[in-house]
Order: C-alpha cells, then structure tokens, then sequence
C-alpha cells in the first residue's frame, strides 16, 4: 500500500470509499437486524419488558442462544479484529515516531536488553514492567521497532477489547459497540494505542482488573476479587496513573454489597481491604524484584519542582479546555448519558464511568503538569457514558419504529427523525476524526526515509556511544545513548535531578560520537563542548554533530 502524502491520493479516495461502503452494509444489516428481530419477537420485549432484569435493554436482541454464547467472547474478538483491521492501515513498522515518548521507553528497553540495570545504571522515574517487556522482547526477537509496535498494538487490542467487554457486561451490546467507536477516533487514542509507551498497557491491564472485579461480582468467590487485586497491582507496577480508576473500583465493591442487601458495611470494608492487599502484595513483590531504587528517583520527580530558565514550568502546562469542544460530540453524548441514567434511574448501571470520570476531572483540572496522553483518562469514561447513550437513543427509535404508525404531523416520527440525525452527526464526527487520525499518522516520517537516521547510520561504524535530545533516532539507527541520559524529561529538570551542564559532563566523560540536538536548545554550555564537533546534518529543527577524526581517534585511545 501507498504512504499518503497529501490530501486526494488515490488511498484516501480508496480508503474513503472502502468506510462509505463499510457502513452502508453497517446500517443494512442493522435494518434487517431489526425485522429479524421483530420476528423473533423482540418488538414485544421493548414495550414491556421483564421487571426481573435489572438491566433490562440489555437483553432487547438477545433471544437466540448462540446470540448468548457469542456474547461472552465473540463481542471482544469482533471488536479486536475490527482494530487491527485499522491497525493494519498504520505504518507500525517504518514510521519514526508516533508518542512523543517513545523515544524514552525504546531506550530504555534496548539498553535493559544489552545488559544495562534498569534504575541503578538506567535512570528512570518510571515502574519497570514496560521497559523490562521490551527488553526481552528485544532480546527474542530482534530491537526492532515492529517488535515494540506489534507489543503496544497488542496492549491496544487488549484495552479496546476489555473496554467492550466492561461495557457489554453492564449495557449490552447495543451500548458497547457505539462506546469502543467513540474510544477509538477520540483525540489521541488511536494514536497513543500504538504507541511504544506506558498509558494504554496501565489501563488496558486496570480494565482487565476491572473485568475480574466484575466476575466477582456476579459468582461471590473470593479468588476474582484476590485475581483483579493482583492484576491492578500489575498495572500500577506499569505505570502509577492506573491509580485513578481506584476510587471506581471502591464505589463499585461497597455497592455491590449494597446492591445484595445481604452483608454489612464492615463485609465491604473487609473485601476492599482483601482487595487492596492483593493489589499492595503484587506491587511489593514486582517492585522489590525488578523495581529497586526506582522510588527516589520517581519521588524527586514527582513531588518536587522548581523553576528552570529556558523551560516551561509545570503551572504553564494546564489542561485545555479546547480538547473537550474538539471532541464535543461524546462530551454531549456522555452528559445525555448521565441525564438519561437519572431519569431511569439506572444510577448503578454506570456508577463505575461516572466515578472514573469525575475522579479524573477533579485530579487534572488541580493537577500540573498536563500531557497530552492524560486525554485517555477522561475518553474511557466518557465513551463508556455515550456508548449507553446511544443505545437508549436506538431503543427509543427502535420503539417509535415498531409502532408502525407514520405520519408527518406524528410527534413519534419527529423525535425518531431528531434522533436518528443526532446519532448520524456523532457517527459522522467520529468516523471523520478516524479518516484524518489514520491519515495523520501515515504522513509520519518514515524511519528509512529519514535523512537524519541515515547519517547516524553511516557514521556507525565509528560510535559507540549517541547522546539525542529524542532518543528516538538513536533507537532507529541501532546506537546507544549514555544509561544516564536515556531519558531527559521535563520532570527531570524539575526536580533537580539532571542541568545542562550535567548532561556535557556525561558526554564528555562517555566520549559520545555524534550529537543529535536542537538548536533552541544550544546554550554557551553546549557551544564550548561542541567546538571539538562538526555538523554532519541539519534539517532547520535537528543538527546532527560528529566527532572530529582526530578527536575520535584520541577517545579510543583513552578508552
């Protein structure tokens, strides 16, 4: 297939072609979805359906046995194929760059898989699951950037998929498909699910902490709940933001205690408390082997800050509210979700989305520094609340349907004219923002077009050692960078922890060969150590230095 360069190729054309006739067959089979169903005399389940079903719109196309048996596991493997259909259409193996992170995280796993010891010789803020991953990823298969694409993209599939299984469990599938179609083209997501960074495999593993939560629920036995412990401990040991789904996962055992009538409060404490020490004991014993020494340095830099001249400080960088107008038809979707679970009062049914997401809100309209991967937080949630919405929108078209009574003067034909177009103009949205997300990401640099990666590799044969401000290319060229100076954040200047002067210092005493920098970011610190250096590239945001010959000849000696 092609790379997209610009607007009109004939893959756009094809692509936009192929999604027209996707959902034309889509809203095909959903229309004889719906005759089918008035057969199978589901018509008579909408208007009057059972008070035993506590949720009871699940259960609206759900008469047929082998409907039931799918439901468990053919609704996740339908909609995983479904993303890696999309995924296919990514350039998961020649783009060089997709989270601005990537960088950090390849780094780390390319030198953890050369021997390097994550934390003691490796600084790293960060839990040490990911990087430990990669690395022996790296060690069976190659450091190759499809080898930790095709990972991520694994941790993608598995938070989509328990995402609809969650979803499912609690709506139906009426309301899980429209809630996994909005995740997917929500701002950043379809990026950031193939993307070698920590974010998605946190809370693709705390949804599946959730889904054994879940089991609990429904079959009382204590091995689900002590299970979900320990995978939300693994989460945490992924990356520390999983610890936002916890208050959720509190409200929902002390309401499903409350919901059987039959145990006290202090029964929920007690399972709580069950819960937490299995999550506490998978994390101690993760950290303990392969996490030592990471919590002073994640402590510094997280808990302390200060300001540095010629960097953003951690205030400037505040959530946007511009993001939310962006993505303005599930944020409305998830407020009509939430108004049409008060009116029904189905409170219960999205207890865990709504706590999710007003945990999240509050943490990030206080909470400094906001990145933009953060979004993930508040699109689960939200598309979870609009899924829900959606399908009750459905249910009341489908209602005004199977009246069988049409009339222009009907206000039963008018509200199922307005809700069939509000449901349109949310498709519309989300399919575009899906169009120009997978098309954003195939203009990406291509890792063997890149001219940067090119010279890096040409003068190869001649380093041993590269110091980039985006370790990235280095990754890409098949060089290390100093253990030290593998990941150089923010955080890191923040806190304390790593200056400028440090950094020509490190490479100075690595003798580092080639130089990826910005020029922005060239101060008269940088400028006394490069007069030994020479500029191989420049592309007007990089400049790609090299070692003097004689220089490098008089480092090998010294080595």
């Amino acid at each position: 297939m092609r790379p997209c360069t610009e607007h009109g190729t004939p893959w756009e054309t094809e692509w936009s072609t192929s999604v027209g006739l996707q959902w034309g067959a889509f809203f095909a089979a959903a229309d004889s979805l719906s005759r089918l169903s008035a057969k199978l005399g589901c018509s008579s389940v909408l208007r009057s359906p059972k008070p035993s079903r506590v949720l009871d719109d699940r259960y609206v196309l759900c008469k047929p046995r082998i409907v039931n048996g799918l439901r468990t596991l053919g609704g996740p493997l339908v909609v995983a194929a479904i993303v890696a259909i999309v995924y296919s259409c990514l350039p998961l193996g020649t783009a060089v760059e997709f989270g601005g992170d990537e960088g950090f995280e390849l780094m780390k796993g390319l030198l953890c898989s050369k021997g390097y010891k994550l934390y003691s010789e490796i600084w790293s803020d960060q839990p040490p699951v990911l990087s430990l991953l990669l690395a022996s990823s790296f060690k069976h298969w190659g450091a190759d950037i499809r080898v930790a694409r095709l990972m991520a993209a694994g941790f993608g599939l598995l938070l989509f998929a328990s995402f609809y299984r969650l979803v499912n469990w609690r709506s139906g599938a009426w309301a899980a498909f429209p809630a996994v179609f909005l995740l997917v083209p929500a701002p950043g997501v379809l990026e950031l699910s193939v993307s070698v960074m920590q974010e998605v495999p946190a809370f693709a593993t705390a949804l599946v902490a959730v889904w054994l939560l879940f089991h609990w629920r429904d079959r009382r036995h204590w091995g689900w709940l002590l299970a979900s412990g320990a995978a939300f401990g693994l989460a945490l040991e992924i990356k520390l933001t999983a610890g936002l789904i916890v208050p959720a996962i509190a409200m929902e055992i002390f309401l499903s205690h409350f919901s059987h009538r039959t145990t006290s409060w202090k029964q929920s404490g007690s399972c709580l408390l069950y819960w937490g020490t299995a999550g506490v004991a998978a994390f101690a014993v993760i950290g303990l082997i392969w996490g030592g020494g990471s919590f002073q340095s994640a402590w510094r830099a997280h808990a302390t800050a200060r300001d540095v001249q010629g960097l953003e400080r951690p205030e400037d960088l505040v959530f946007p509210v511009k993001l939310l107008l962006d993505h303005a038809e599930c944020v409305g979707m998830a407020i009509a979700g939430m108004a049409l679970a008060a009116g029904k009062r189905r409170w219960r049914e999205l207890a865990f989305p709504i706590a999710f997401l007003f945990t999240a809100l509050a943490i990030h309209v206080v909470h400094r520094p906001w990145w933009t991967y953060y979004y993930l937080h508040l699109a689960i949630p939200m598309a979870w609340l609009a899924g829900f919405a959606v399908s009750q929108l459905l249910l009341i078209v489908s209602r005004c349907v199977n009246d069988g009574r049409y009339h222009p003067a009907s206000p039963k034909t008018w509200k199922a004219v307005v809700l069939c177009t509000l449901i349109g103009v949310v498709v519309v949205r989300s399919e575009g923002r899906l169009q120009n997300g997978i098309l954003g990401l195939h203009r990406r640099e291509r890792a063997d077009k890149s001219p940067i990666v090119a010279k890096m590799k040409h003068y190869a044969d001649r380093t041993h050692w590269v110091y980039a401000h985006d370790g990235i290319y280095a990754f890409h060229a098949g060089l290390l960078m100093p253990p030290e100076l593998a990941v150089v954040t923010l955080k890191r200047f923040w806190s304390g922890q790593i200056s400028t002067p440090q950094i020509v210092d490190i490479c100075r005493r690595y003798g580092t060969e080639q130089l990826v920098l910005e020029p922005r970011k060239i101060d008269t610190t940088w400028k006394e150590f490069l007069t030994t250096y020479s500029v191989a590239y420049t592309d007007g945001n990089l400049l790609l230095y090299v070692a003097n010959e004689s220089e490098h000849d008089e480092l090998k000696r010294k080595r």
